[in-house]
Order: C-alpha cells, then structure tokens, then sequence
C-alpha cells in the first residue's frame, strides 16, 4: 500500500468550490431524479477500476440507485471520511486492513451487520478484522520475488544476506507498507521467533536489517520497477504483493514469487461500513455484493488475488497465483501482521528505517 492522493477518472467530475477536499463522483446509469445515492470511496487501481467497469452498473440498475465514488489509497480513503465526519457523506469505504484499527478507533467506521450482508458467513474468518469493523476480499500474499530461469526459490530469508547478492537485491520503500514486513523478517532471523511473535520485538532487528545495506541495489518505489528482476538487472526483491508480480508472470515474463520456510505475509484489500452511512443499507448490499461468490470469483481471474470466501473453483492456470483455498495461505505460511500493535510505532519505525539505508 502506497500513502497516495484521491485521482480521477474519466468517468469522474470535480465539484465547482470545493475546498479542502474535492470528491470525484461516478456518473451513474440510472436516471430517475429521485433514485437514492450511493456515495462509496474505492481503490485507484486495476481492482477499483474493475468494480467501477464490472460491478457498480449491475449493482445500480437492480437497485435504482446513483453511486457515486471517489478513487483513493488507504490512507487518503480515512481522510476522506475524517473530512466528512460532522456531515456524513459516504456509506461504504474501501482501505486495507492495515487501516481498519486506525479507522475503528477514530469512530468512522461502524460493525458489520451480518444480517444485511448474508454472505459474510462464506468469508473465512482469517478476513474478518476488528470484531467484524472490515471484510478483506482480495487477498495478496507477500514475499519476495525473483528470476526463475536464473535463480532458485529462496528456502530462507536468510539467503538474501548472503554476499554472493552484493547489490542484486531490490528493497521495496519505506513509504509502503511492506517495509514493515522486511523489519519483521530481520527480527524473526535474529531472534529465531516465528514471524508473528517477531513482530513485537523488532528493536532486535534493526543491527540485522542493517547488514542487509551492502546487497541493496536500489530502493524502488514504483510497481514498474519490480521488472528490473525480469530483466536481469537485479536478482531478487521484496518484499512485495504477489498482485504486483503475478499479472506479469501470466503474461510470460520470467518472474515469480518465493516463499521462505519462514513464511510469508498478507496484503488485504478491505470493505468497511461508514459510522453514521446516509444509506447503510445499500452500502451493506454492495458489500454483500462484491462478496457474492460469482462476482468474487471474477474479481480474483481479473486481479491474480485470492478471493476471501469460499468455495469457488478456479481453473488451473488462475489457481495457481492463488493463496487459496484457505489451506493454501496456511499452507505457504501467510499471516497477517497486527496492524493495531504497528501502526502507533510505524512512524519511528520508519524514520529509523530510512537512516539505515541512506545513511
């Protein structure tokens, strides 16, 4: 997860006078002067790109209803609702896990109503987070990532601090979530605690995060240049979403995810109901909506990212990118870092993380 700005689309306008924050609006199907509307914060990527194509006009036409919505990253996503707090304009939001405590805790967002969203009982309930504050529902593992044709699968972490790697490998930036993550993995290789106990120990981490500086290549901070791997110019990175990787090992590029014997973590995108919704019960519909087995299922073909309910087949050729069934992600060791005990401490962390490597 990049911190980015709300965006527009074509398919959206900028209201005349806004001032402090300017909300980009779909134009909507239906057309009856007096349909309800809907006004719900989504991804700026292929995925929000995808329900705004897919999901929304269907959703629209069977409910009469207008939805309006704006494009954002988690983080702009919460702004958004702290902007509109006193005068509640959203119903339904989209942030990643990562920003559900943060979310709950600040009294914007409201529980689940697992009585209007029906097929809550089919996600499984490594996605329900916050006492059912937010549903995941496409799921990303995250690992590293390498060259296939000329290197093997990384069997530990701790081979990327091998010598033989000196500036091969590609670090992902600090401005992502998935800085955090390769804190975790130092600390868990110094302390030979299994990744979800390191993650509360991690100021024994940072003298071996450090050693990892002479291997560094680069820092990257743009999904673009995770084909750098691809094309020779560095050997390994990381750690980084499968849904940045997978798309381009589908369409045959020599690039592939690799998990560790340590495990490896998730990247879930995330649906939360907005405290005090003008229309909670389409936003709860809509969710139930893009939780609804046939619609998740496309999501995941579109997106090479494991759906959260289950009992869907896949094909071969998708089932293979997936952490799923739900034995999958158990069984390549995925767990999901306790964003409520990070996401205070975040902020030193980082801060610190950045003099190690540019120091």
């Amino acid at each position: 997860m990049e911190i980015g700005p709300t965006k527009l689309t074509r398919r959206t306008l900028i209201k005349a006078g806004a001032s402090a924050i300017a909300f980009p609006t779909i134009i909507s199907r239906a057309s009856a002067q007096d349909a309800k509307q809907l006004h719900v914060g989504v991804y700026n990527s292929a995925l929000g790109k995808l329900i705004q194509k897919e999901v929304i006009p269907k959703f629209e036409a069977e409910f009469k209803c207008r939805v309006f919505t704006i494009e954002g990253a988690t983080l702009s996503n919460i702004a958004a609702l702290r902007a509109t707090r006193d005068t509640p304009r959203f119903s339904m939001m989209m942030m990643d896990d990562v920003g559900i405590p943060q979310a709950k805790q600040e009294g914007l967002i409201d529980k689940l109503d697992a009585s209007k969203i029906p097929n809550l009982a089919k996600v499984y309930p490594r996605y329900l987070f916050e006492e059912d504050y937010g549903v995941g529902f496409s799921i990303s593992s995250a690992a590293m990532f390498i060259n296939p044709q000329v290197t093997k699968p990384l069997e530990s972490y701790e081979q990327i601090f091998d010598a033989k790697y000196r500036k091969q490998i590609l670090l992902n930036t600090p401005k992502n979530t998935q800085s955090v993550l390769m804190l975790i993995v130092a600390t868990a290789l110094t302390t030979g605690k299994p990744l979800k106990e390191a993650q509360y120990l991690v100021d024994s981490g940072w003298d071996k995060l450090a050693m990892l500086k002479p291997n560094v290549l680069t820092i990257y901070d743009s999904e673009a240049q995770v084909l750098q791997v691809a094309q020779g110019q560095a050997t390994i990175g990381g750690i980084e979403y499968s849904k940045a990787i997978y798309p381009h090992t589908a369409k045959g590029m020599p690039i592939d995810m690799t998990f560790p014997k340590e495990g490896a973590f998730t990247g879930i995108n995330s649906m939360t109901l907005v405290k005090n919704a003008p229309e909670p019960e389409l936003a709860c519909a809509l969710i139930n909506r893009i939780l609804e087995p046939s619609v998740a299922k496309m999501l995941s073909e579109q997106t090479l990212s494991a759906p959260s309910v289950g009992g869907i087949d896949f094909k071969p050729e998708t089932a293979k990118f997936l952490a799923y069934p739900d034995t999958k992600a158990t069984d390549l060791g995925l767990f999901t870092p306790d964003w409520k005990f990070i996401v205070p401490r975040r902020g030193p962390w980082l801060e610190r993380y950045n003099q190690v490597f540019t120091s």
